[in-house]
């Protein structure tokens, strides 16, 4: 859906962070997190499914990623996620699933409690240009409407990537 090596380049993991993949499903991003921060960096992914969860752990212990931990969490719960761990929250293609509790912030407040300051949020959406795939378009966010749903909640827009069928939205913890 999207150009990865563009989308790796904006997301700029630098070896030693720590990375959280929020909503990981088959890990494909938490994966590529584990390369990009190298083995002194984690990468927490977290999903509610046990099935979804031991399959990228058995991808990470096959490909040697030590450095990934998947941890069992439902997104709408307090994160179990220590405060001002992590450099890079990751929601990716995963916010039409929650969008409805999204405006309470309860997950936008775990998110940037994780944060540490000046830590970045990501977030990989669908885009409402082309409907013949994904989820349907109530439930998807357009990238101005996420602007709005997090900056009362301490996150500060620093760019926005348009990939055709997704866009991907880069915030900073004020």
């Amino acid at each position: 859906m999207q150009d990865a090596a563009r989308l790796w380049r904006l997301l700029d993991l630098e070896p030693g962070q720590t990375v959280a993949d929020l909503g990981c499903g088959p890990g494909d991003y938490a994966l590529e997190a584990a390369r990009g921060v190298g083995p002194r960096g984690r990468v927490w992914a977290l999903d509610q499914d046990r099935r979804l969860l031991a399959g990228v752990q058995a991808k990470a212990h096959d490909q040697g990623l030590r450095q990934l931990c998947t941890v069992r969490a439902d997104l709408c719960s307090p994160l179990p996620l220590q405060g001002g761990s992590v450099d890079l929250c990751l929601l990716a293609t995963v916010l039409h699933v929650i969008k409805f509790t999204l405006a309470e912030g309860s997950l936008l407040g775990e998110i940037r409690r994780v944060l540490r300051p000046g830590g970045r949020l990501a977030v990989l959406n669908c885009s409402l240009k082309d409907l013949s795939f994904g989820p349907p378009e109530h439930l998807r966010i357009p990238a101005r409407e996420m602007d709005q749903l997090l900056k009362p909640h301490g996150f500060a827009p620093t760019h926005l990537e348009d990939f055709g069928f997704n866009y991907l939205a880069l915030y900073r913890r004020a």
